[in-house]
């Protein structure tokens, strides 16, 4: 029997999968250090074959993958015609959430927990961090990869240059980033951002491959990695091809999933203080923790776009 095949990355799937990418990104940002063996605290043993320890760095890779591939699709599109009414867009898209994230933070320290509410927070903000001493480093690298590509496709050059120069420039990144002593999170997914570039180059090429042998092929290879010789880029790198591919050969597409995707950023920070603060009385139960972490977040998001972002 012939499996009936979705188009590839569909513009309402690469929606879905980008929400797919922030749930996993609260999961395992809920499951970040979390003392589950300690007294008092309820988190189901079977949970551990679930590595979440995983999760947030597996999101993280989807969400570059998946922003240097519709970057550069777009930016192929309008090659020549980059207006400034284009690029503020962008800008309003990663600064508009991180000006509702410290919104809502101040609300939220105000109502909970008011010690926390000094002048250290200012230098917070003028830093682009989050609190509490958050380095916030996907904003503050999403934002220079985003300015590097826009200054590629202002510059007349052929695409097969671009891509390779974002490689480069990726390289050299993650080079520096090691020897500079900074943590692993700081470029261990970043090489998704030129990975996607380079599908949406190709996008001929990597639509004509098998998605299931693909996604399978994938799963094998993270396996693998994960069992013999672990390494974090690598297995980072795979992640984003094992969903883009099975995602042809499963339905994802919904509403709820859709409209997390569209409002990534916005989700993402707003979970912070949802995490940290509001549903905090429930850090106990790792499962009801976890659930209510999404549930208030996705209220939240609701209603900032409701009421704010019309």
């Amino acid at each position: 029997m012939k499996l009936r095949l979705r188009q590839f990355l569909d513009y309402d799937d690469t929606y879905s999968l980008k929400g797919i990418a922030m749930l996993m990104i609260i999961i395992g940002h809920a499951f970040n250090g979390y003392p589950g063996t300690d007294t008092g605290y309820f988190y189901p043993a079977w949970l551990d074959c679930l590595h979440m320890e995983l999760w947030a760095a597996m999101g993280v890779s989807i969400f570059f993958f998946l922003s240097g591939y519709g970057m550069f699709l777009a930016l192929d599109k309008r090659q020549g015609s980059i207006d400034m009414k284009y690029v503020i867009s962008k800008v309003r898209k990663l600064f508009v959430p991180l000006l509702v994230y410290w919104c809502i933070e101040i609300v939220t320290l105000l109502i909970f927990n008011r010690q926390e509410l000094t002048t250290h927070i200012f230098r917070e903000i003028f830093t682009f961090s989050m609190h509490p001493d958050v380095e916030n480093w996907f904003f503050k690298v999403i934002v220079p990869s985003y300015v590097i590509m826009f200054g590629l496709f202002m510059t007349k050059i052929p695409n097969t240059v671009r891509v390779i120069l974002l490689f480069t420039m990726t390289a050299i990144y993650i080079l520096v980033m090691r020897q500079a002593g900074f943590g692993l999170w700081w470029y261990n997914t970043i090489l998704a951002f030129p990975l996607g570039s380079l599908v949406a180059y190709r996008r001929e090429l990597f639509e004509k491959m098998p998605p299931l042998t693909i996604g399978l092929v994938c799963i094998a290879l993270m396996v693998s990695i994960f069992l013999f010789h672990f390494n974090s880029m690598v297995f980072n790198a795979i992640a984003p091809f094992m969903f883009i591919y099975l995602i042809r050969v499963v339905n994802i597409s919904n509403k709820l999933l859709n409209f997390i995707g569209v409002n990534s950023f916005l989700f993402y920070f707003i979970e912070c203080p949802v995490l940290d603060e509001i549903v905090k009385f429930s850090y106990c139960n790792f499962p009801l923790y976890c659930l209510l972490a999404i549930c208030v977040t996705y209220v939240l998001t609701r209603i900032v776009k409701l009421a704010v972002l019309r």
